[in-house]
């Protein structure tokens, strides 16, 4: 007789109901868990890449069991069902690219953040992990309701509340309004992601060349334009010397 998945993981595995507000109204419950370390996230590396190669549906946990080296029952210690398993790789995954906010703090002037967030980007899809998740979010997407509203919540939402936090200084400088932090964060953030997605998602697989380097540093100068320009009509002195960082 086929063994049954047992009621519920472990209490270390167990993901916690929970709540996360949204900075544009209404909220999404997400897994209020840490992100996965160790061999947990091994195997969430391992379901990213089955989900890349087969898609969510062609994605069985029987494939993923024999990948990792473990008996399919084995899998219900870190999650129950593929959807909590897919909850446990945004929460993950998500946590990674999250973290060059630290970066982002540091910076001291204002002009300095296009070229960081640049080059930040850069490395990550220079990772093995980031491309995987990136091609993993776009196959789940649209296949569940509750998939899209935590990618709407960690995209949409989560960068707002950050763009917010990470700016503040400038924002209590005066050197630009919340509204004009996200706009500054989403355009970097999407004119390089979207051009690094091409070349490591979209496109066949090659090494990173200076055509991809000059197009970031044409966004980063973009930018930095924009931000004098912002300052000057806000009769702010600007800042020389910063271009090329």
């Amino acid at each position: 007789m086929a063994r049954r998945p047992p009621s519920a993981p472990t209490s270390a595995a167990r993901p916690r109901a929970g709540r996360r507000a949204s900075a544009v109204g209404g909220t999404e419950p997400l897994p209020q868990v840490p992100p996965a370390t160790g061999r947990h996230r091994e195997i969430l590396e391992a379901a990213m890449e089955l989900i890349a190669e087969r898609g969510y549906h062609g994605a069985s946990l029987r494939e993923l069991a024999r990948r990792v080296g473990m008996q399919q029952p084995s899998l219900y210690h870190y999650f129950r069902t593929k959807e909590e398993m897919v909850e446990q790789i945004i929460v993950t995954f998500y946590g990674d690219m999250a973290a060059g906010g630290a970066e982002v703090v540091a910076v001291t002037e204002l002009e300095q953040i296009p070229r960081v967030v640049a080059r930040y980007v850069k490395r990550l899809y220079e990772s093995r992990t980031h491309p995987l998740f990136v091609r993993c979010m776009f196959s789940i997407a649209r296949l569940n309701p509750r998939f899209g509203r935590l990618n709407r919540a960690i995209f949409v939402d989560d960068l707002t509340v950050k763009a917010s936090l990470g700016l503040r200084r400038f924002i209590d400088r005066g050197e630009l309004t919340e509204t004009e932090a996200l706009d500054l964060t989403r355009l970097m953030t999407f004119a390089t992601g979207f051009r690094l997605m091409e070349e490591k998602v979209l496109f066949d697989e090659r090494p990173l060349g200076p055509d991809v380097d000059r197009y970031l540093d044409f966004c980063a100068d973009a930018c930095e334009l924009w931000i004098r320009e912002l300052k000057r009509r806000k009769g702010i002195p600007g800042r020389s010397g910063l271009t090329g960082g």
